[in-house]
């Protein structure tokens, strides 16, 4: 009897038991904001960790308890989430909060990459969908959830509209986007001969100034498309170029090639006392452009403003070159070449042709220097002049004569001969004189001796007497 009440105890048991392990709780996690589901979500039942969701966000818990238990799911991008859950529940479905993060989005102009301000950003996506505007500092934040696919959309008037994508796999993101102007338009001048870019070149559209282009040819301007507008563009020494053009949407460069003025340039040739050279040849930028009439002048052209190397040449005249800007001002160059100079020798000598050693050579009252003992000094003259020469030299008389030097001469000696100083015949009526003024010394002086013998025989004392005394 008491074994089989034994038995039935036993049995009785076991089936409570097996009623009791017999509590399967599924649970389920999932987005909330797509309901899908959260695989890899770790599950913990009264703080300890029982494993993890599979594909489809499912967790299958069997279990005996019968009080209420804590469960806890966690996952990387998602909030916490935990709940009081009854012993007897089967099902359990919980919607996983995703974490929040900062978008920041900075918007900028696609050309000068300064800040805009009051450019309106909207925000679409998982939980969110919202718009602000730039501050100052080109900047708009919003927070939405992280690992989440926004839909980012920027406006602002004269701007084109950009939508963009963006991926919130930070808990902090900064993105930048340009805008491109709407009323964009870039003017570029280039000049024609050479293809380069022209700067200072004054831009007016609808006869007002809208600016001069830089360095780089270019000048950006904000005009509304889909409209007319009369274009002027004009730089000084270049031709003006006008039109009226229609902007459509699609017109951002505005391209325009401008050549320069030309201006009619005559070249005419004259020698320093204002006579003039034919016969010349007349060079233009290096290559020969054609010779002077009769009258000294060349033919007409065209040029092209801007500076340009003129250059004459003539037999006996030295190359005239000069660089002129052309300008308008000044149509006639008025060219005026020198002689060419020549090395001149001057000899002085005198009248046996013997080289004078110091003579003094004085031209044109400026003194060039003294003979050397070849009786030689040089010098060098514009060919087809007149000179005045003064040779002077001590013992000799002063020398003065005009020269010439013809035209085209590169060499010439120039020979001067001076005469002595000393009268030969003056020296030889000196010595006459004194030869007969010694002449007259010595008579006279003969004569007085012949006196004084005389004189003595008559004066003999008269108490004198021959061969006896008184």
């Amino acid at each position: 009897m008491d074994n089989k009440r034994l038995i039935i105890a036993v049995f009785i048991l076991f089936i409570l038991v097996s009623s009791a392990a017999a509590t399967t709780l599924t649970i389920t996690a999932r987005d909330e904001f797509d309901d899908t589901p959260v695989k890899g979500a770790s599950v913990y039942v009264s703080g300890s960790y029982i494993g993890t969701t599979d594909s489809n966000g499912q967790y299958i818990y069997s279990h005996a308890l019968s009080d209420n238990f804590r469960v806890g799911i966690e996952k990387d991008g998602y909030e916490y989430w935990n709940d009081m859950i009854s012993a007897s529940k089967t099902t359990l479905v919980a919607d996983m909060i995703r974490e929040r993060g900062v978008l920041t989005i900075n918007v900028m102009d696609g050309d000068t990459l300064q800040p805009i301000s009051g450019a309106v950003v909207r925000v679409s996506g998982t939980g969110i969908e919202t718009s602000d505007s730039t501050g100052a500092d080109g900047s708009a934040v919003f927070e939405v959830a992280l690992g989440s696919t926004y839909v980012v959309e920027v406006q602002k008037e004269r701007y084109e509209s950009i939508y963009r994508n963006v991926e919130m796999d930070e808990d902090s993101k900064k993105v930048d986007y340009l805008l491109q102007r709407s009323d964009l338009v870039i003017f570029q001048v280039k000049e024609a001969e050479s293809g380069l870019p022209l700067e200072d070149v004054s831009i007016y559209i609808n006869d007002i100034l809208e600016g001069t282009t830089g360095s780089d040819g270019r000048l950006t301007s904000y005009i509304d498309h889909e409209r007319s507008y009369d274009i002027r563009i004009s730089k000084p020494d270049y031709q003006s170029f006008e039109e009226n053009y229609y902007f459509s949407s699609d017109d951002i460069i505005y391209s325009v090639t401008i050549s320069k003025t030309l201006y009619p340039v005559a070249v005419s040739v004259y020698n320093s006392d204002k006579v003039p050279i034919d016969g010349a040849d007349i060079y233009i930028d290096n290559e020969y452009f054609g010779r002077t009439d009769d009258y000294g002048r060349g033919d007409v052209t065209n040029l092209v403003a801007g500076s340009h190397k003129f250059e004459v040449r003539k037999s006996g005249y030295s190359d005239w070159i000069e660089t002129i800007l052309i300008d308008g001002e000044d149509d006639n160059i008025i060219a005026t070449p020198e002689y060419i100079r020549a090395d001149v020798t001057i000899f002085v000598e005198d009248k046996s042709h013997n080289p004078i050693l110091g003579a003094v050579v004085v031209l044109d009252g400026k003194t060039i220097g003294s003979t050397n003992s070849q009786g030689i000094v040089t010098t060098e003259l514009l060919t087809n002049s007149e000179y005045l020469f003064s040779v002077t030299k001590d013992g000799y008389k002063d020398l003065t004569e005009t020269e010439s030097i013809p035209l085209g001469s590169t060499e010439m000696t120039i020979t001067f001969t001076m005469e002595s100083s000393f009268n030969v015949a003056l020296a030889g009526g000196v010595v006459l004189i004194l030869v007969i003024a010694g002449i007259a010394v010595y008579v006279l002086k003969f004569s007085g001796n012949r006196g004084n013998k005389g004189g003595g025989r008559k004066g003999r004392s008269p108490g004198h007497r021959e061969g006896g005394s008184l």
